[in-house]
């Protein structure tokens, strides 16, 4: 069973990543940068709330539904439901050679079991299949017949209210088996990295990618203002320039093959001035007073709930309006949306009404928290 130092399925991803950041994570468990801040809660709840909805989609299995912690009840309740012949297991918990995994869903599939990794994303990705290869290759070390594995994703092609194409599972066994051979040795190497001192890694490229690490800032310097990093979308060509001798914008000649708007940046910060290209009063001219200056807010569901609507589309939530006046000021217009809940999640059957506290509703399944509020111009 992982121990303070043992391995789980995200902290070994994390070590594929970068050690320095797995050794922080396991040795500051409480370090600031590691407290989730309100969009990453989101993030979190929106993942756990997919992983919850897409077991209705592979029906009939066991739920391992223990504390977090508690490593070894949650991988004999496992055994228990393997040897009860559950048709698939939720949650399903092994242990060995101190790495942890807990599988999103385990499916029968005779003569073994079949490894399904749910993601909330709407596409198969490859960092997708480290984490399916850590599953089976645990599974397999606890004596688990694994005969393949899956990667569940959301179909971007669905739309509400039919809901019976949600997911897309995508067999990635090929790719997984062909990562078995190299995990044994990652898992010795982070084990033995974190029984000793903060390891040295420089920075690089592995910083932001797959995911930004939340301990950059302790590793990178502070850089200088219009710093080349700083260019819009050309992040990646960072390094590039600074192998070239240029540290910031200034140093930067032209030729570089930049994208139109980090040229016009280029530009702009050298020229120490706002740059401003055609002739921007000429193509006002058609629009004439009162103009209206419209602001907007939208709002993206992993999980489709209103007609039409496909996984993460932008909805229009809530508008800020200024219209000129005749003789001079704006008036103001705004709307905020309020939520019409459902007699039971589209998603799931009920199992608990949602709740209310004050004007905000937070329904239990979809883990969406909607404020009612009308505004004057809904009103109006």
């Amino acid at each position: 069973m992982p121990r303070p130092h043992g391995l789980s399925k995200s902290r070994y991803t994390a070590g594929l990543q970068c050690h320095k950041q797995l050794w922080w994570r396991v040795h500051e468990p409480e370090a600031p940068e590691l407290v989730p801040d309100a969009g990453t809660r989101r993030l979190f709840d929106t993942g756990l709330h997919v992983g919850e909805v897409a077991r209705g989609y592979v029906p009939g299995g066991a739920l391992i539904d223990l504390p977090h912690t508690d490593y070894e009840g949650k991988a004999a309740e496992t055994q228990r439901a393997i040897e009860a012949g559950a048709p698939a297991i939720y949650e399903a918990s092994f242990a060995a050679g101190q790495v942890f995994v807990a599988v999103d869903i385990l499916v029968c599939e005779p003569p073994g079991w079949r490894v399904i990794e749910v993601k909330s994303t709407t596409s198969l990705k490859d960092q997708h299949l480290p984490d399916a290869a850590i599953q089976m290759y645990v599974a397999r070390q606890t004596g688990l017949r694994v005969t393949g594995a899956d990667v569940m994703v959301l179909n971007p092609a669905c739309a509400f209210p039919d809901l019976s194409n949600l997911f897309t599972r995508h067999d990635v066994s090929a790719d997984v088996e062909g990562l078995q051979g190299s995990i044994p040795g990652e898992v010795r190497s982070q084990l033995s990295m974190l029984a000793g001192r903060l390891p040295v890694v420089p920075v690089g490229p592995h910083c932001s990618k797959p995911y930004a690490c939340p301990f950059i800032a302790r590793c990178w310097p502070v850089l200088p203002r219009h710093h080349v990093s700083t260019l819009f979308r050309s992040r990646n060509r960072a390094q590039e320039f600074e192998a070239l001798g240029y540290v910031t914008i200034h140093d930067l000649p032209g030729g570089l093959g930049l994208n139109v708007q980090a040229e016009r940046q280029r530009r702009a910060v050298r020229a120490g001035r706002m740059i401003v290209e055609g002739d921007l009063g000429h193509a006002l001219e058609p629009f004439q007073s009162p103009l209206a200056f419209l602001d907007f807010e939208t709002v993206q569901f992993a999980i489709p709930i209103w007609d039409g609507c496909h996984p993460y589309d932008q909805i229009p939530a809530q508008f800020s309006c200024h219209r000129e006046r005749p003789g001079g000021g704006l008036d103001h217009f705004e709307w905020a949306a309020s939520k019409t809940w459902r007699s039971r999640c589209p998603a799931r059957p009920p199992r608990s009404a949602p709740s209310s506290r004050g004007s905000s509703i937070r329904c239990r399944w979809c883990a969406i928290t909607s404020t009612t509020r009308t505004s004057r111009a809904a009103s109006a």
